[in-house]
């Protein structure tokens, strides 16, 4: 369990980050507070004068986050006035140094905290003069076996000052870091959710792909080959009952072309989503390795099954380099070999042995690939010297 005096400083602090003008308003209080009790003369002249000066030093520790440089700035110009004023013979009452100019760490602190590292340097060095510039005016300092006491006051004003400025600019360090860190954390976040999106959003399309080919293969192809059917009966009963045989010739463009329609509603179909995919990427391989107008030697490796939008995108990359390669490269034969090692990336590499140089060109065959691929953060490779052979790679994830 908490102690109580921890809580009640984890919940002063908590407030203090909270409500940072107000913890600014009561330490620029507590200050004058501090430096109007040091008032040493009844006076009311002196006092007033006093008064003063605290006042304006406090007033500059409150607006120090909403404008560190000018409040530096006025703070450094009200001690100079008492540097000026209220140290050595001759000074006037009520303006010499007190508590109050603490104040000048606090402002110095903030500069380096809040604004460039040139500008806090800048108000550093500011300080350390006056400091000089203070001990060199103090009296009691230049007395009579006052050198320990002159060696200790320069090591504690200075000590004192680059603190702060360390301690000031560490965390303006640290909140930079802290900002970058939640920038990109933020990043990752988002770009998990823009990944987990997109992998919904392709499988949604593959699905969606299957429904499609499916109804197209159940509803259109089933009503167009029953059209195609009921067509060459008809034109076989009318050929038999000798019917104008111009009207036989356009019942036979319709039949013909009721068969071609079929037919390319079939290849529409496949071209949406084979449904030999449906058995699994090493079958729908295989039939694309049977089909091929070069020899195809293949070789599938899958341990699981990727999902079915990666399986659809491998099987189409394949089938685009069997043609390329067919139409293109002059090989003799060609390997397909497809690897799955466990969390590693799907593997699928084609080799032929032909005449070599293919390239990723803009708007080329190769291209295309390559945006099908990167859709799902996948990534393509060519080695193609010239002379053969080539072989291109695409490594794709086992999941969009």
């Amino acid at each position: 369990m908490t102690a109580y005096p921890e809580r009640v400083l984890q919940q002063a602090y908590a407030w203090m980050r909270g409500h940072p003008r107000a913890a600014d308003g009561m330490l620029g209080l507590l200050l004058f507070a501090a430096g109007v009790g040091q008032l040493p003369t009844p006076e009311p002249l002196s006092t007033a004068r006093g008064v003063a000066v605290n006042l304006l030093l406090a007033a500059t520790v409150t607006v120090r986050r909403q404008i560190p440089v000018a409040a530096f700035c006025g703070a450094a110009i009200v001690v100079s006035f008492q540097l000026a004023f209220g140290l050595g013979s001759g000074s006037v009452p009520g303006m010499a140094p007190g508590v109050t100019d603490f104040a000048i760490v606090i402002l110095l602190y903030t500069l380096a905290a809040y604004r460039a590292r040139r500008t806090s340097v800048a108000g550093l060095v500011v300080c350390l003069l006056g400091a000089v510039v203070a001990i060199a005016r103090y009296a009691p300092l230049h007395g009579p076996n006052a050198g320990v006491i002159l060696l200790l006051s320069i090591a504690a004003v200075g000590v004192t000052l680059l603190a702060a400025w360390v301690l000031g600019d560490s965390a303006a360090y640290r909140k930079t870091y802290y900002v970058s860190l939640e920038q990109r954390l933020a990043a990752a976040e988002r770009t998990s959710d823009l990944e987990a999106k997109r992998a919904r959003a392709v499988d949604e399309s593959a699905a969606r792909l299957r429904r499609i080919e499916r109804d197209l293969h159940d509803g259109a192809q089933v009503r167009l080959a029953a059209l195609a059917m009921a067509l060459g009966e008809i034109k076989e009963n009318l050929a038999q009952a000798d019917t104008d045989p111009d009207t036989l010739k356009l019942l036979g463009g319709a039949h013909q072309n009721a068969k071609d329609t079929l037919t390319e509603l079939r290849d529409l179909a496949r071209g949406i989503h084979p449904p030999v995919l449906d058995r699994g990427l090493g079958e729908a391989l295989a039939m694309l390795a049977e089909t091929s107008a070069i020899p195809v030697a293949l070789t599938v490796d899958i341990a699981e099954r990727p999902s079915p939008a990666i399986e659809a995108i491998a099987y189409f990359c394949t089938a685009e380099l069997l043609a390329n390669a067919a139409k293109h490269s002059g090989a003799r034969n060609i390997q397909v070999s497809v690897q799955d090692s466990g969390s590693a990336p799907l593997a699928l590499a084609v080799t032929d042995d032909g005449a070599g140089g293919a390239r990723v060109a803009p708007r080329g065959g190769l291209a295309g690939l390559l945006e099908r691929v990167q859709t799902v953060d996948g990534q393509l490779t060519v080695d193609s010297p010239p002379g053969g052979p080539t072989t291109i790679t695409i490594e794709l994830p086992r999941h969009a």
